[in-house]
């Protein structure tokens, strides 16, 4: 082999190498990372994405607040070193942070047994909530979480919606000073507007008429705000409807104007809020077996079964969110695990039999897991962020002690919250007794060089190589072969 061909061979390897090098990217943007370190691995249990094209994993990593990578045990620790937390999960299960997207956990603490701020917060995280969105924040509440916020004390990720009046009052033009969509940083955003419309089944007042309802929606929605309005009774979801479908005409609704609630519908209703795409958000602890002496004593069985329609709304195609509406619920439903068993089996705190028209309206686990994680998400235009446990999100993500999707519906109730992450942080473990460390029993976390765990090695380095090498082999055989000029 001449100098002229071994110059040839050294330019090749170098080229080679350098092309068949693995570059890991830090983004869907591209950009490379420099030294790049996972701080915890999620492996050894059960991974319920909420992605269509990836339904499960057997992995997930973390760096910073990101999700770096979710797929197989050997992807997720390609690049853990002893500083990498390991988070064995030993069987559990590893879901998005579940998102409560119609509640009054702050701005109406006082009515509950929860009033102090912090207190709250630490509830919030420890139910496995890591997203909440407040239907009715007015400028004094908005000032009390622009100030906790301010302090670092917003545990959980907060929408506000804004109120432009309740009952016959109206609050006039204030929402205006504020921008729709706006982050007052990663915990803290204006989501949108709220309008009542009406009040509830048991006092069927319509607060605003067609014409009001016109004239206040239009203005709301030229603003670019999200428009979220409570309607319960079938003669007041008309007039939102109407005054819906007057502002999205023939085109999408691009700005995912919502109804609260949706207590009473009839079927003509039912498919104009598909027609229209109009979101639904619902409250799975209402309507089951709880409030069976609530309900047909009331307003008549012919009525009764236009109530809580969660599953015809779903056949329809209608998106749905799941909430509490807390504190306002019976039984004193306030967990993400609580409120999806009621709405799987339509079965309350008293144990009791529901209903025909309950039982008839049940949703399957999925649908209930769905409407509290992906499908909040898209709720508030935040599906790209959040939601699923997909490459590139927030890390915002629960452990469950069991796999809702597996197990009994009855026994989905007994399931437990493990630990919540938000934001890359572990804001809840759940711990046997105040003396247990990190490492407790339940969730093991633990760094990499302990023998605690056993991850698998990556074999990411031989199979870079394995490639090069063959290509080697080739090129070498050709230098032998042929005559180079």
């Amino acid at each position: 082999m001449t100098t002229r061909n071994l110059l040839h061979f050294l330019i090749f390897l170098s080229f080679l190498t350098i092309s068949l090098s693995p570059i890991e990217l830090s983004s869907e943007e591209g950009l490379p990372l420099q030294d790049p370190v996972l701080d915890y691995i999620f492996y050894n249990g059960t991974v319920i994405t909420m992605e269509a094209n990836q339904p499960y994993a057997d992995a997930v990593a973390v760096m910073g607040n990101i999700i770096s990578a979710v797929g197989s045990e050997v992807e997720a620790f390609q690049y853990s070193n002893s500083e990498t937390k390991l988070i064995d999960l030993k069987g559990q299960t590893l879901v998005p942070g579940f998102i409560d997207s119609h509640s009054h956990w702050i701005g109406d603490r006082g009515l509950t047994n929860i009033t102090d701020f912090n207190d709250v917060m630490q509830s919030l995280v420890s139910y496995g909530w890591t997203s909440i969105s407040e239907l009715f924040v007015n400028q004094d509440r908005l000032n009390e979480l622009q100030a906790v916020d301010n302090e670092n004390l917003l545990k959980v990720r907060v929408n506000c919606y804004l109120p432009l009046g309740y009952g016959f009052d109206r609050f006039g033009d204030w929402y205006q000073a504020y921008t729709p969509g706006y982050e007052y940083s990663p915990r803290l955003r204006i989501a949108g507007v709220k309008l009542f419309a009406d009040g509830w089944y048991r006092e069927p007042v319509i607060f605003i008429n067609q014409s009001e309802m016109y004239q206040l929606v239009q203005e709301t929605h030229d603003l670019g705000f999200q428009i979220a309005i409570h309607s319960v009774i079938p003669n007041a979801t008309d007039i939102v409807l109407n005054a819906y479908s007057a502002v999205i005409g023939n085109n999408t609704n691009s700005s995912r104007h919502r109804i609260e609630h949706l207590v009473l519908l009839r079927n003509d209703q039912i498919q104009r809020l598909a027609d229209l795409g109009i979101l639904g958000c619902i409250q799975l602890p209402w309507f089951n077996s709880d409030w069976n002496d609530r309900i047909e004593p009331v307003i008549g069985r012919d009525w009764a079964v236009l109530v809580g329609r969660w599953r015809d709304l779903l056949t329809k195609g209608v998106h749905l969110m799941g909430s509490t509406d807390y504190p306002y619920v019976l039984g004193d439903i306030r967990t993400p695990i609580g409120i999806m068993a009621s709405a799987i089996t339509r079965i309350g705190t008293l144990n009791q039999t529901p209903v025909d028209f309950m039982y008839n309206q049940t949703i399957s686990p999925e649908q209930a897991l769905r409407s509290l994680t992906i499908d909040g998400a898209y709720g508030t235009f935040q599906e790209n962020i959040k939601g699923s446990i997909r490459f590139g999100k927030l890390a915002d993500l629960v452990i469950l002690s069991e796999n809702p999707l597996d197990i009994a519906e009855t026994e989905i109730r007994n399931i437990e919250v493990v630990l919540t992450m938000i934001d890359g942080k572990i804001e809840y473990i759940k711990l046997d007794n105040p003396e247990t460390s990190i490492n407790s029993p339940t969730t093991t976390i633990g760094h990499s060089d302990q023998t605690t765990s056993n991850p698998p090695t990556s074999s990411v380095t031989s199979l870079t190589l394995f490639p090069i090498l063959i290509t080697l082999a080739i090129f070498w055989r050709t230098v032998r072969t042929r005559n180079w000029k």
